[in-house]
């Protein structure tokens, strides 16, 4: 198990460190398995604890799995629009964001992997993860950098791409500049020009690091 969540928790009480146990054994079985095959017995026994230590923290595997991919999706989201506060230009922000947020996803595959799952299996979390997204859309749409009307269709289309770069990128089926890749197509989608999209999409970066934040 990676332990993401329980690293996080190390230095928190035995109640905190035992949730976030839960969480890694969640994360790690949503994203093996899937999320309807993944059983609360086999969450508890790989987190080392009884059914009801599980019940005593999450009221059924709907709530363990909102907790995990929310933690995750939100994790994200802050630690980049953190990161790119210095940037203006409309295409470097989705650029940066799209790249920041599959390379965070896919650096501990077993989140990426269940993060995907979740999106799917949880609307709610769809409709925030694209919250994120749209907010730049929409600058972009203000500043005339973006030639496209920015409707519920092309943000589902926009996020699909991230999701399905994710998926790729965490099961070792994509090499790891599909974010640029990803990112010079989504450019494209709203009405950048090529040349533009691809110097925005290929310019360097340093990746964020998904040790070391606070859960």
């Amino acid at each position: 198990m990676s332990g993401v969540f329980a690293a996080r928790a190390r230095s928190q009480g035995k109640k905190i460190r035992t949730r976030a146990g839960l969480m890694d054994a969640a994360a790690e079985a949503f994203a093996r398995t899937g999320i309807e095959a993944a059983s609360i017995n086999a969450i508890a026994h790989a987190a080392d604890v009884s059914n009801g230590t599980f019940y005593n923290h999450f009221r059924d595997k709907d709530e363990i799995l909102a907790a995990v991919a929310f933690g995750i999706a939100r994790d994200f989201a802050e630690r980049i629009d953190e990161a790119m506060s210095d940037i203006e230009d409309s295409a470097q922000r989705v650029s940066f964001g799209t790249r920041q947020f599959i390379a965070l996803a896919t650096s501990e595959p077993t989140w990426g992997l269940a993060l995907t799952r979740a999106v799917w299996a949880l609307p709610e979390l769809r409709r925030e993860v694209e919250t994120f997204a749209r907010a730049d859309l929409d600058r972009g749409v203000r500043d005339g950098t973006f030639r496209v009307e920015i409707d519920d269709l092309l943000v589902d289309l926009f996020m699909s791409m991230v999701l399905m770069a994710i998926y790729l990128r965490a099961s070792g089926e994509a090499n790891e500049d599909i974010g640029a890749r990803v990112a010079e197509h989504q450019l494209r989608l709203l009405g950048v020009s090529p040349a533009r999209a691809r110097r925005a999409s290929h310019c360097d970066w340093v990746p964020l690091s998904i040790t070391g934040s606070s859960q």
